[in-house]
């Protein structure tokens, strides 16, 4: 009777659905103005950007940029679901990323390291995409950054 039950569990759970995705896929495009990132010494400079992935993005907007800088997963620990740092962008440059974005996340947050952080616009914040052709744009024009969710226009012949 024991060898019944154990077949009939063993059958059922062959017969489930794969769970559901814990990731979702999104595109993000950085661009950057021939200006980023200027010094005294250079016209214009790499970036480093670091991406966050947030659930509440109060704490964010509040921290100091040099606070973030140099203890972001210890302060933003509450809200953080995951931090990763993209490639250095480059001056005059356009690049695409796919993100793996984690389903508990709400926010996507950016911190983006200028050589004058104290005179810059270094954070910058948005919600997630909610439509399927809707991607994020980071642009970083001198010293500052905006995050925003872009809808491509549509084509006049694909109403028809």
């Amino acid at each position: 009777m024991t060898k019944w039950y154990l077949a009939a569990l063993l059958a059922l759970g062959g017969c489930s659905s794969d769970p559901a995705p814990v990731i979702s896929q999104y595109n993000m495009t950085v661009t950057t103005d021939a200006a980023v990132n200027a010094s005294e010494n250079n016209s214009a400079n790499p970036v480093v950007v670091r991406l966050y992935q947030l659930t509440d993005v109060q704490l964010f907007k509040q921290l100091p940029f040099i606070d973030l800088y140099s203890q972001d997963i210890d302060l933003l620990s509450a809200n953080l679901v995951s931090k990763q740092v993209l490639p250095v962008v480059l001056p005059s440059s356009e690049t695409q990323h796919v993100l793996d974005i984690n389903k508990t996340t709400q926010y996507i947050a950016v911190l983006v390291e200028f050589v004058d952080y104290q005179n810059s616009v270094a954070k910058a914040f948005s919600t997630l995409p909610t439509e399927e052709e809707q991607y994020l744009q980071l642009t970083i024009e001198g010293a500052k950054a905006s995050l925003d969710v872009v809808t491509p226009e549509s084509s006049w012949w694909q109403v028809f």
